[in-house]
């Protein structure tokens, strides 16, 4: 069982104007003994990267990197903040990969003078998902049949089976401005919730043929309702009970200063200015 040293991260670093970690050396730092395996995890870094709205190719730079012996391959140049994105999608079973992870957060807190949660990252990309999939259960839902005006009304049927009330009405039980869009102040477990209520309800329309507003709106309350049950019996909390967080706007500034920051520390040093002696 290996331990993560924050002395032997920053001795394997590398400095080329700025100071970067190669994805091969990083992969062997986090415990993991093939390429294969890691690249998996860089991929989904790399994921992560976009989703914040960060350009990938900046954080996981393409490189050739000569093993110790002496064979050249085709790695990534990692910044700080691409290895702490590295060690979120790193399997928590390697100590590693979990000291890694804690040390890293550690120095983005550090630099931003805020706390880095390890859930804020899977928030971002739950809410994300969740963006796309609402999409695809209301376009199957008008291919199904469903009028724009009854959109609404379809949404709400959703909320009425998971929570028990309606959209309106759950935003004032959880304490949030009505202006606010709720999806953006639920934790990562309540986002994955409604993900999959949105995936599981375009599924049932689909593989049962439903058809017209009244069935519609009967599936999306029953996909609710099945959903609550699941999140009851799994947790023992209802729903509407499960706490809010930070605005994931805040959330995605935060990680996105964490990034700037890092740049900053590991960026080119400014030369000392001269001090330059007033005339005699």
């Amino acid at each position: 069982m290996g331990d993560f040293s924050i002395q032997a991260f920053e001795d394997a670093g590398q400095e080329n104007g700025t100071r970067f970690w190669y994805a091969h050396v990083f992969m062997g730092v986090l415990g993991y003994e093939t390429w294969t395996s890691f690249q998996s995890v860089i991929t989904k870094a790399m994921g992560s990267c976009a989703k914040l709205g960060l350009d990938p190719t900046d954080a996981f730079i393409q490189a050739t990197y000569t093993d110790e012996t002496g064979k050249e391959c085709k790695t990534y140049k990692l910044t700080r903040f691409a290895c702490l994105l590295v060690t979120v999608h790193g399997d928590s079973k390697k100590p590693e990969v979990a000291q890694a992870k804690a040390a890293l957060a550690a120095i983005a807190d550090r630099l931003i003078g805020e706390k880095i949660h390890d859930q804020d990252l899977g928030r971002i990309e739950t809410r994300e998902d969740l963006k796309l999939a609402e999409k695809l259960m209301s376009g199957v839902a008008q291919s199904a049949g469903l009028q724009a005006q009854d959109f609404g009304l379809f949404k709400d049927a959703g909320f009425r089976g998971m929570y028990n009330m309606g959209l309106r009405q759950l935003v004032s039980y959880k304490g949030l401005d009505a202006s606010k869009t709720l999806y953006d102040f639920m934790g990562l477990e309540e986002l994955a919730g409604n993900l999959f209520r949105a995936t599981q309800t375009a599924a049932r329309i689909k593989s049962q043929g439903t058809r017209g507003r009244d069935p519609l709106l009967h599936t999306a309350k029953t996909v609710g309702a099945e959903v609550r049950q699941m999140m009851v019996r799994n947790s023992g909390v209802n729903p509407e009970a499960l706490p809010i967080s930070d605005d994931i706007g805040l959330v995605r500034r935060r990680m996105k200063s964490a990034d700037r920051e890092m740049k900053k520390l590991d960026g080119p040093k400014k030369a000392p200015k001269k001090r330059i002696s007033p005339p005699k």
